[in-house]
């Protein structure tokens, strides 16, 4: 099952967040997507596959 967590950041917090999500779900990662709003601030998505129902 996929599943799509969403992390907010401001652009110097982008490298810290994506490394986190990188050595938290590892190779489970299957894709990162990163928008920025009107305001300056980003939003990651970032989606991964779960062996857990």
């Amino acid at each position: 099952m996929k599943i799509t967590v969403k992390r907010k950041a401001f652009l110097e917090e982008l490298p810290r967040v994506v490394e986190k999500l990188v050595n938290e779900y590892g190779s489970s990662l299957k894709a990162i997507n990163i928008e920025e709003d009107e305001k300056g601030c980003y939003t990651v998505w970032a989606t991964y596959e779960s062996s857990t129902f």
